[in-house]
């Protein structure tokens, strides 16, 4: 019997060992959990969508839209979603300066990046051309995203996904895309864009790009100057065309 009861016993240790060392190995790394915290720290929260993002929390894969190997913690995917509420929207914090989410480049093992109504109110990163081969989805929108699109997130070759809909984006998709291994899905609608720019190049391949609803951004925000000069010399273009058509 007492043998037994220490085959017994011997067991459960076993078991709980393998619990422990299950749990140690969720925990992300102190690097992820500083990027994830600064990305944290660049908004105003008003919805509190990184309620969970607790600074004294170590374990970052326990937090609100983050998703981490189980084999080492690493995140590989972040999906920040806030309020379409116009008085509880989560915006940048402008007086910090700098780019938003550049720093995100560190998550090195990161898979899909989402972000849905935070407001960015910024340009696209360069730096997000430096994003490691292991991304493939990238999806922000209702950001209040400026300016053009960078030509640098064509250098991550991994990118199978586009969604940048519902922004305030100006100029076209760049051209580097032709050149692209991997893209297959491409939506910058409801933004600011001409959308005539299109490159032929992306046009000849099995691209879907969905670039329709000219100037009709729903995103939240004013547009950049920039956009409506765009939209205007559009409409120049067009009525030009018509005007000689009828003559």
């Amino acid at each position: 019997m007492e043998g037994r009861n220490n085959a017994r016993l011997a067991v459960t240790l076993v078991v709980l060992a393998m619990v422990i060392a299950g749990c140690e190995a969720w925990d992300c790394s102190a690097v992820d959990r500083a990027i994830l915290l600064n990305f944290k720290n660049s908004f105003v929260d008003n919805a509190g969508v990184f309620a969970t993002w607790d600074s004294t929390s170590v374990n970052c894969c326990t937090w609100k839209g983050v998703t981490c190997r189980e084999s080492d913690g690493a995140v590989l995917e972040l999906a920040v979603v806030g309020s379409s509420n116009s008085n509880q929207q989560t915006y940048r914090d402008s007086s910090l300066g700098g780019t938003v989410g550049a720093g995100l480049v560190g998550l090195t093992q990161l898979q899909k990046l989402k972000v849905q109504w935070v407001l960015f109110n910024d340009d696209i990163p360069d730096a997000w051309g430096a994003f490691s081969s292991n991304l493939v989805w990238i999806t922000i929108n209702n950001a209040n995203l400026r300016d053009d699109i960078p030509s640098a997130l064509a250098n991550i070759q991994s990118l199978q996904r586009l969604d940048l809909k519902s922004n305030h984006l100006t100029g076209d998709i760049p051209s580097a895309f032709c050149v692209h291994r991997s893209l297959s899905y491409i939506d910058v609608s409801y933004n600011d864009m001409d959308y005539i720019l299109v490159p032929a190049c992306l046009r000849l391949r099995n691209i879907t790009i969905i670039s329709d609803n000219q100037g009709q951004s729903t995103s939240p925000g004013t547009p950049a100057a920039a956009s409506s000069l765009a939209v205007a010399s559009s409409l120049v273009l067009a009525l030009a065309a018509l005007s000689s058509a009828l003559l």
